[in-house]
């Protein structure tokens, strides 16, 4: 045989300019690593059993399930424990693994949390040919350059192979599903052509300077573009064309051959190598400030949210036919609490999925459905501040849903709204434990600005979209700092226990905030001054009494008729009133405050209501005729009795609210004509059945359980069943044995992930699921034709 150097195919062009090393063994005449024509010769790395004299005949690759039939007990435990969601359900044999192992969604799972590294080892086997031919990582790293160590690889690939992103030993290999899942353009190259690198050198040496600037843009990827008809540019993009440096697709799109991407990148075809993982240098603030600042945004949080209880109690609204807040209705309650409408759509939705608030039917249009406070809401009041953050920030951490998007525009240019179905995030608890797990794992104080957690992440899952990833990590940064978890860019002690899942969330929080004071300030312009958190009873009886004007580490009320008016209405006495101010202010109680107590509560309940259903009288008859003529306008009929008594059919309770609405102050009382002092119940809807649950990462099966699905899929392997995983494979036997009368044998999934199994007789198959006689439990089953994992063919003996 010659020992002249044919000429090397076109695979040789992806190695670096330097000499390759060929295998020149007397039996091969083509190279076992990159198929190339070689000389004659004895290659001492050559492993490969020949026959004869001739060309080399390589070993195809083999299929997914040969390859799993040909890794041991361990390496198939560590599959499953790599990739849980393989194991759920249970595959019946290696067959039905093989092809579960394959599908794109699997792929993706695997791949979405490869680091940067990781992800340019297995995009360097893609470029290399590795989906159609045995890579080397000698071959991987030549193709890397200097900047990537061999051991550094090395390890990488082992971590591939333990994800079966890669398989083989000394030969790697990529299956198709995994490099459809990096895209068509691999590490942003374009298609594989029949050019060379000394091709290519040579025809850039005729093309002219914005030629070159054309390509070199290309080369940085994507490596396809657009030339518009009669475009400056286009001659230029027509000689690239005609000397196969660019390759037409019709209608003025074009691609960059692989080839002269390559030629341009250089030494780095796939950009820097950074196989460490990227810590910019974190920010230190301290703990002490973290968590005093955090546990300040914590009561602001609870306060907001009284507030927003509050509104919706006193003026429900409406739930629109489509679900959720009208736009109208948010901008009121934004105005009204000071906040943006992000702000409101997350102080909405964290009420809604944990149960505080939810739809129900209004009160007096009882046809009207409105948004309002449940029988929860009370009890979550009651509670410690402590209590009640932990409970909310747990909700708000596990929460299905995207606040942030609420007021965006979808793909149909439609204003998403406040609480519509739109907003639904299924990945929202994985993804906010994913950007606040790089922060827990700084030292305490510490923290990165969004920027630089933006890189932390973009290293740790290259694979998620840089928009979507910049998107997430800004939503959930700004949402936790609101919430109180995160302060300075830090997570405050708290936030870490709640990211441990620790059961000390309220006690953490509590070393955090100030004692709560038992006094105010009360001033002669009828404000008074909380200069700290006071205890929550005597916050929700101040509250009753006064409107707040500002709130912060001091809190500032106003004394308003109003406000004194609904202190009586809720049960307070003049009295009670007198003693709350005498008692709890550190400073004299101003003459104005007594006796703007006594004026509203001299004219409070001088109109009476009672049970008809309802009625109303009041000595003067002015007032009488003015209630009647309110109560008109709003669809409520009083009729006269008496120029100073009206009844009327509707409740009492409503009769109320909208005598108040109208401005004016009744009060009820009993069969005898004593006023009731007690406080007035607060209508509240019922819960929803379905409340907050706490997210879990799924239950991985422990190394027993996994051993024995090992033993199983080797049992099936020797059995005549017949693995079905497709519904369209499944249909079509099921519908033999329906047509014939006849009998199967199933394996059945159930909703826990275990399988069972059963014979059956099918008898009518629609939609999906299929009508049987079971003949082990001699009754009408209905089964779920995607649960079915395998089918076998009943013999004589099981139809007897």
């Amino acid at each position: 045989m010659s020992g002249r150097l044919r000429r090397p195919l076109p695979c040789c062009a992806y190695l670096p300019p330097s000499p390759p090393k060929f295998c020149s063994c007397t039996a091969c005449f083509q190279c076992p690593l990159l198929h190339c024509l070689v000389p004659d010769g004895r290659c001492p790395d050559c492993t490969v059993t020949h026959s004869g004299d001739g060309p080399l005949s390589l070993t195809l690759m083999s299929t997914t399930t040969d390859w799993l039939r040909g890794l041991g007990e361990p390496e198939l435990i560590g599959l499953l424990r790599a990739r849980p969601d393989l194991a759920v359900p249970a595959p019946t044999d290696l067959a039905s693994l093989a092809r579960r192992l394959d599908t794109p969604p699997s792929v993706w799972r695997a791949m979405e949390n490869l680091n940067q590294f990781e992800v340019q080892i297995l995009t360097a086997l893609v470029v290399l040919g590795a989906p159609t031919k045995p890579v080397t990582p000698a071959q991987v790293a030549a193709f890397l350059g200097r900047s990537a160590a061999k051991k550094q690889i090395t390890l990488a690939l082992v971590e591939l192979e333990k994800l079966a992103l890669a398989r083989g030993s000394t030969y790697k290999y990529v299956p198709a599903s995994v490099a459809e899942a990096l895209g068509p353009y691999p590490g942003g190259l374009g298609p594989e052509t029949s050019l060379d690198f000394a091709s290519v050198a040579t025809k850039l040496t005729s093309v002219p300077e914005r030629g070159l600037a054309i390509l070199e843009r290309l080369a940085q990827g994507p490596p396809v573009g657009s030339v518009g008809a009669g475009a400056a540019i286009g001659p230029i993009v027509r000689d690239l064309i005609n000397i196969d440096l660019l390759i037409s697709r019709g209608s003025g799109s074009v691609e960059l051959p692989r080839e002269v991407g390559l030629h341009f990148r250089g030494k780095s075809p796939l950009g820097a190598i950074v196989a460490a993982p990227v810590r910019p240098d974190p920010a230190t603030v301290g703990q002490d400030p973290v968590d005093g600042t955090a546990a300040g945004q914590s009561l602001e949080l609870l306060r907001q949210l009284h507030r927003t209880l509050d509104l919706l109690a006193a003026q429900p609204p409406a739930v629109l036919k489509a679900g959720g807040l009208g736009i109208r209705e948010s901008k009121k309650l934004a105005k009204e609490l000071g906040a943006d409408e992000s702000q409101v759509s997350l102080y909405l939705e964290v009420l809604a999925a944990g149960g505080l608030i939810t739809g129900a039917p209004a009160l007096v249009n009882r046809g009207l459905k409105v948004w309002a406070a449940t029988s929860t809401a009370d009890e979550w009041l009651a509670s410690p501040d402590e209590q009640a953050w932990s409970a909310i920030v747990q909700v708000w951490l596990d929460l299905r849903r995207d606040p942030a998007r609420a007021g965006k525009r979808d793909i149909n240019d439609k204003i998403l709204g406040i609480l519509t179905p739109e907003l639904t995030w299924l990945r929202g608890p994985a993804d906010r434990r994913w950007v606040l797990a790089p922060l827990a794992a700084l030292p305490s104080g510490s923290g990165w600005t969004p920027e630089q957690l933006g890189q932390v992440l973009a290293w740790e899952a290259p694979l998620r979209g840089a928009d979507r990833r910049d998107r997430v990590v800004s939503t959930v940064l700004g949402q936790a700092t609101t919430m109180g978890i995160v302060a300075f860019n830090s997570l405050s002690s708290a936030g870490r226990a709640l990211l441990e899942g620790s059961e000390n969330v309220a006690s953490t929080l509590a070393k955090s905030l100030p004692v709560p004071l038992e006094t105010f300030l009360v001033q002669a312009d009828l404000t008074v001054i909380a200069p700290g958190r006071l205890t929550s009873i005597l916050a929700l009886r101040l509250a009753a009494a006064a409107e707040v004007e500002s709130a912060g580490s001091a809190t500032v009320y106003r004394v308003t008729p109003a406000s004194i008016r609904r202190a009586l209405d809720t049960g307070l006495s003049r009295g009670e009133l007198h003693q709350l101010f005498d008692h709890h202010s550190s400073t004299p109680i101003p003459q104005a405050l007594t006796y703007l107590i006594d004026d509203v509560a001299r004219r409070h309940g001088v109109l009476r209501t009672g049970h008809s259903e309802a009625y109303l009288r009041c000595d003067d008859t002015v007032m009488v005729d003015q209630a009647i003529a309110h109560m008109a306008s709003v669809g409520i009929v009083l009729r006269k009795l008496a120029p100073t008594v009206a009844i009327t059919r509707t409740s009492l309770d409503e009769l109320i609210v909208e005598l108040r609405k109208a401005g004016l102050a009744p009060a009820a009382e009993d069969e005898f004509g004593a006023i009731l002092t007690k406080p007035a119940t607060v209508t509240r809807a019922k819960p929803p059945l379905v409340t907050h649950q706490r997210w879990r990462e799924p239950a991985t099966p422990n190394d027993e359980q996994l051993a024995a699905l090992v033993a199983r899929m080797r049992f099936a392997e020797s059995s005549n069943l017949v693995s079905v995983q497709s519904p369209t494979e499944a249909l079509a036997e099921l519908r033999a044995a329906a047509t014939a009368r006849g009998s199967v044998w199933i394996e059945y999934v159930n909703t826990e992930g275990a399988t069972s199994r059963r014979l059956i007789e099918p008898l009518a198959i629609s939609g999906g699921t299929i009508s049987a006689f079971d003949r082990l439990s001699k009754q009408m089953r209905t089964f779920a034709v995607h649960r079915i994992v395998g089918i076998q063919d009943a013999g004589p003996a099981d139809e007897a």
